[in-house]
């Protein structure tokens, strides 16, 4: 038997077509439209949106990187060089990409000292916190991997030491940095292990973060005040309010990064 086709009040007719076989558009609406959020956010809540961003432009810049990179101990160095002399607007391409890792790590700490301070890590939201410890652990490993991908003397010797950390775990921790290496020194299976792993986890971090904000839909976010809106009159719809101060936000910093 047929499923019922879902009702859609778009006015665009091929929104509407594909909405009512596949409802995307009310979702969005739903989560990004009318989504009630408190009306005393501060700019302090721009900077969960910020680092969505700057996630999105490391993917795109890191996927171009990766089409001219060579996992080789004997070719890695030889082809950053190459993305930075050669390819066109490689330089440019490559200086974005490193720092926006920087800037990165700055918008998502600004985000968890912001959790701290007005204490959106308390009841209901400790699930929503736990997940974002996770999304930070994943972006400190993807980050340690980027940083060796160069291959040279800083990259070699970072990877050593930091792999080298893991040997004090008592009983399993030579057998884990033997595992990390692919063998009995950092070498050319290293640089092919961290190369597919700092390719991969930034596709896991984008799972994770879609969690993360599905977690923060559910339990709502946190206000300046640290109490819970209880009436509707305390709430504006995220869109046109908050898109709108968002993208002021991310106008100032991206005139922030490029200076």
């Amino acid at each position: 038997m047929a499923g019922q086709q879902h009702n859609s009040e778009f006015s665009n007719p091929l929104v509407n077509w594909i909405d009512t076989r596949l409802p995307i558009f009310s979702m969005m609406q739903k989560e990004y439209g009318t989504f009630p959020t408190p009306k005393n956010f501060n700019y302090f809540w721009n900077f969960g949106a910020l680092a969505m961003v700057t996630l999105v432009i490391m993917i795109a810049t890191g996927i171009f990187l990766a089409m001219n990179y060579q996992p080789n101990t004997q070719l890695a160095f030889d082809s950053v060089q190459h993305i930075m002399r050669d390819v066109n607007y490689g330089w440019l391409i490559r200086y974005v990409h490193a720092t926006g890792a920087s800037m990165f790590f700055i918008v998502t700490y600004i985000h968890i000292f912001r959790g701290l301070y007005y204490g959106s890590y308390k009841s209901p939201r400790e699930l929503l916190w736990m997940i974002g410890v996770v999304i930070l652990l994943v972006m400190m490993a993807t980050a340690f991997m980027g940083y060796v991908l160069p291959w040279g003397q800083m990259s070699y010797w970072g990877a050593t030491v930091i792999t080298n950390l893991f040997s004090a775990f008592p009983w399993v921790g030579k057998g884990i940095v033997t595992w990390l290496w692919g063998g009995f020194s950092v070498d050319n299976p290293t640089l092919n292990r961290f190369f597919s792993l700092h390719y991969l986890l930034p596709f896991v971090l984008v799972g994770v973060v879609g969690v993360h904000v599905a977690a923060l839909h559910v339990v709502g976010s946190n206000n300046p005040l640290g109490i819970d809106v209880k009436s509707p009159q305390d709430t504006v719809p995220f869109h046109p309010y908050y898109t709108a101060k968002d993208s002021v936000g991310v106008c100032v910093f991206s005139r922030f990064s490029a200076s």
